[in-house]
């Protein structure tokens, strides 16, 4: 009994990406236009979960979760996992970016079974 417990205790320290929390940084995908924004400070920073009623009236519905609200930007823990995205997802000219927040403190699993961010956060630097 008490190794059942150890496990599921364990089990619980680890996030998605299969790394403790502390393991994990904040990291999304996006166009490489983005790169250029960051250079000249014009970035606008990575939405976070939003209701329905702040967003313009042609969000697209599939953007948005059981209770009305966008979910937030789409965030993963390693580098590797964004860039695996970015080719499952069929994107062309897209990079992977480093966000200013903690996992633990800014990150949330969402009812589509993805990680999203809790609230805007700002963008800290594209990765290569």
């Amino acid at each position: 009994m008490k190794t059942i417990i150890l496990a599921a205790s364990f089990a619980a320290l680890l996030s998605a990406c299969g790394e403790p929390k502390a393991q994990c940084g904040v990291y999304a995908i996006g166009p490489n236009q983005i790169k250029e924004f960051l250079k000249e400070n014009k970035a606008e920073p990575a939405p976070g979960r939003t209701e329905k009623a702040k967003l313009p009236a042609d969000f697209p519905a599939q953007l948005l979760d059981k209770d009305g609200y966008y979910r937030g930007m789409q965030v993963f823990c390693k580098v590797d996992e964004a860039k695996a995205a970015i080719s499952s997802q069929g994107h062309q000219d897209w990079g992977v970016y480093e966000l200013s927040t903690e996992w633990d403190k800014g990150v949330y699993l969402s009812d589509d079974q993805a990680y999203h961010l809790k609230d805007v956060t700002i963008i800290k630097q594209a990765v290569e």
